[in-house]
């Protein structure tokens, strides 16, 4: 059991050289930054589609599957590169699901996630997210290969170099092409509009004169023009 422990901590170390040796090459997205870590590119599988989810290039901030990891890479001198992994899964919520079903079936207005109406997928729904480093290599006939991986998480995450973990964070955080706004919850509205508090005590001022609706009768106040 001892020598397999040792050899467990050898692969460790040698993979975590690993990713050592590609940690220069990562970027820290900002906010104006396209991050792209809701799907792939190329097939539109999300984290959630497969097991494997999806792989985002800590260089470039594009999303793919792990085969068309290196389609992106126009300069073809890459031979490996680093990946932060997102799989994500939905689990439904413990408390039953006859719940659900009850709160849908009694929505008392037109909306989602929003009290009295439908439940939010969120609201039925944990979502459950693991990441994992990743060096993928590519083979001589352009395929790519996951060389090495190592999970992510809040245990291991200070045993990786400070320009991974930053450059991880900020992709698995960034808000990416999925809408900023929080679309969850939504009601349709029908709600009447209320009155600006600044419109509802304005004075209306009678000054006695009467405009025309007929525009052939209009004419200068001063000079009695009618252009």
């Amino acid at each position: 059991h001892a020598h397999g422990h040792s050899q467990l901590v050898q692969t460790e170390t040698k993979t975590m050289d690993e990713i050592t040796k590609l940690a220069a090459k990562c970027r820290v997205a900002t906010p104006h930054d396209v991050v792209i870590n809701s799907e792939c590119v190329y097939t539109f599988h999300s984290p959630y589609t497969t097991d494997e989810g999806i792989v985002v290039n800590l260089t470039t901030f594009i999303g793919t599957v792990d085969d068309l990891a290196f389609t992106a890479n126009d300069d073809g001198a890459e031979s490996s590169a680093l990946f932060v992994r997102i799989c994500k899964k939905r689990v439904p919520k413990e408390d039953g699901n006859d719940a659900t079903s009850e709160a849908d079936k009694t929505a008392v207005k037109l909306g989602v996630g929003v009290e009295g109406g439908f439940q939010s997928d969120q609201d039925k729904y944990d979502v459950i997210s693991t990441y994992s480093i990743v060096v993928i290599g590519k083979s001589g006939d352009g395929k790519a290969q996951v060389l090495a991986e190592m999970a992510y998480d809040g245990a291991s995450k200070n045993s990786f170099p400070m320009a991974v973990s930053q450059s991880a964070d900020a992709i698995i955080h960034h808000a990416g092409l999925a809408v900023k706004q929080d679309l969850s919850a939504w009601e349709l509205d029908d709600e009447p509009k209320p009155v600006s508090k600044y419109a509802e005590s304005l004075p209306f001022v009678e000054n006695g004169v009467k405009v025309s609706p007929n525009p052939s009768d209009w004419k200068c106040e001063k000079s009695g023009d009618k252009e």
